[in-house]
């Protein structure tokens, strides 16, 4: 991990733990435990490689973290904008709604989205209304700190006016720098298979997306930026590397009591499950060293497992042995998996 400070932003954070369950009418049929499966997921010790996973598939599609900037939500009736916060990026709201006006970054507000998926924590907001007529935006400028790259330099500001076309419904990015310069319009798709659809403000919307389909993945392994708190409680910003969940379809638990090679199906029905976001994380490994001299290794929490009940409703435990590769780089966790 990284720690990186950051000056003139507000921590909003809302650590919502979101329980839930499967339909009652939803029934999947045991089957017989699969074989103990490694793998190996290559994020490289720059941590600059996002994987998405699937317990069936295997790995799904993998791309470098910073080819996208926003995440847009695909779900009717929710226009919800997600910030790529594996580069530490930022949104501050202006409560100016002339896009022509020239804006200055410091002493603003500044926000990042939180880990946990909780729309309550949401730096951007909701940005649009409703009435009879449908929907649309609410027209003010929203300044965006793009972050940092893979060796720690920032990548800059700019200033968004999200649009909705009130006929089709479709949405636009409107984007410049903060003083006007590079003036652009970017159009943002929504592909209902996809859980979310991602745009650059560099190339625009990728094609194909950098999320695959909603319903071919589980696990994203990426870095993400997070709240911790330092020995004496003070909040600060911090950017991990770790695991998110498919949060719609897919929900977790922790289990840190019972050995990995003894919990069954059985076991892992009486946990309670979350889809919270970030509920694996990044805790699975163990910090030694200095921190903020940079002098630290890390070691696998081999003896925590995680029980993760897929899409199609069934159960995997899978715990972490390493987070180094067989040349002893770091950036390449290291997992074990079994279908219960």
């Amino acid at each position: 991990m990284i720690r990186l400070k950051r000056n003139n932003f507000a921590l909003i954070i809302t650590s919502l733990l979101l329980t839930s369950c499967f339909r009652e009418d939803e029934v999947v049929v045991p089957q017989k435990p699969g074989d103990v499966e490694t793998v190996v997921i290559e994020m490289l010790p720059d941590y600059t490689i996002q994987t998405w996973f699937s317990f069936e598939h295997g790995i799904v599609s993998s791309g470098n973290r910073d080819s996208w900037d926003l995440a847009i939500e695909t779900q009717e009736g929710n226009y919800t904008l997600w910030l790529n916060t594996s580069l530490f990026m930022y949104a501050a709201h202006t409560g100016i709604a002339d896009f022509s006006v020239p804006l200055q970054t410091a002493g603003m507000e500044w926000k990042f989205d939180a880990s946990d998926g909780s729309e309550t924590g949401n730096a951007i907001g909701k940005w649009w209304t409703a009435d009879g007529s449908g929907f649309r935006e609410n027209g003010e400028v929203i300044l965006i700190d793009r972050g940092i790259d893979s060796e720690g330099m920032p990548r800059g500001y700019l200033k968004i006016q999200p649009r909705i076309d009130p006929q089709s419904g479709a949405v636009s990015i409107r984007i410049a720098r903060p003083d006007g310069a590079d003036e652009r319009v970017l159009d943002f798709p929504r592909d209902p298979a996809r859980r979310f659809s991602t745009l650059s403000f560099d190339n625009g919307a990728p094609d194909p997306q950098t999320e695959p389909p909603a319903g071919r993945w589980d696990l994203l392994f990426t870095t993400y930026t997070t709240l911790l708190f330092t020995n004496t409680g003070e909040p600060y910003p911090y950017l991990v590397n770790g695991v998110l969940l498919n949060d719609t379809l897919v929900m977790a638990a922790l289990d840190t009591l019972k050995p990995f090679a003894e919990i069954d199906r059985d076991y892992a029905e009486t946990l309670w499950l979350s889809h919270q976001r970030d509920i694996i994380g990044y805790e699975w490994k163990q910090i030694n060293g200095d921190v903020t001299s940079g002098d630290i290794t890390y070691t696998a929490q081999s003896d925590w497992t995680y029980l993760v009940r897929n899409r199609e409703g069934l159960f995997y435990k899978m715990r972490f042995i390493d987070f180094y590769n067989n040349q002893g780089k770091k950036g390449y966790p290291t997992f074990e998996f079994q279908r219960l």
